[in-house]
């Protein structure tokens, strides 16, 4: 009966020990499992992210490219003095739309004066309370210096009253969900 014992012993011994090696297999796995889980739950996140950010964009792509249309379908001499900084300068009765614009479904940046997320830039310089549309002034994004008039020189007078070609950039800033994001579209109306 001692042998017996010790045989039933033994077996259980063995059983034990494989016990223990599936509980470390189980472990295992299942730290396998979490670090998966965490991995896909990463590119779920940044795929959200990578979504949101393109629609965005997307949205500040096509707020530009309707400000260029309706620069487009202004009267082109009422251009500058329509979508300038300056409100003393408009042309005919009511208010001018301005070189800010709101954006649907975007944030302006931090900080931003306006509170607006797209702006319209020319070639300007500001001084006295008068912002003068310039040549001379040195704007790669607008392509500038330019000789604007086409007078055949790039001077410093004030060609808010006789521009050919008016270089202008349109810009979108926003607080989006990868950060800030911009979007520049540039064009020259006129032409001669």
């Amino acid at each position: 009966m001692g042998v017996q014992t010790n045989h039933r012993l033994a077996g259980r011994g063995a059983r034990g020990r494989r016990a223990g090696l599936t509980l470390l297999e189980l472990v295992f796995a299942m730290s396998v499992l979490a670090i998966a889980l965490v991995a896909y739950a990463r590119t779920v996140a940044m795929a959200t992210v990578a979504t949101r950010s393109t629609r965005e964009a997307s949205l500040a792509y096509d707020a530009a490219r309707r400000t260029i249309e309706a620069l487009r379908a202004t009267d082109f001499d009422d251009v500058f003095r329509m979508y300038n900084d300056m409100t003393g300068d408009d042309p005919g009765p009511g208010a001018a739309p301005g070189a800010h614009f709101a954006v649907q479904g975007l944030d302006a940046r931090n900080g931003d004066v306006d509170g607006m997320p797209g702006e319209i830039l020319f070639p300007t310089s500001a001084g006295g309370g008068v912002v003068e549309l310039r040549e001379n002034i040195v704007d790669a994004a607008l392509g500038m210096p330019s000789d604007l008039n086409g007078d055949g020189t790039i001077d410093v007078a004030n060609h808010a009253g006789d521009y050919e070609k008016l270089p202008v950039l349109v810009r979108v800033r926003w607080r989006g969900a990868a950060g800030a994001g911009q979007v520049e579209l540039q064009t020259v109306l006129g032409g001669y």
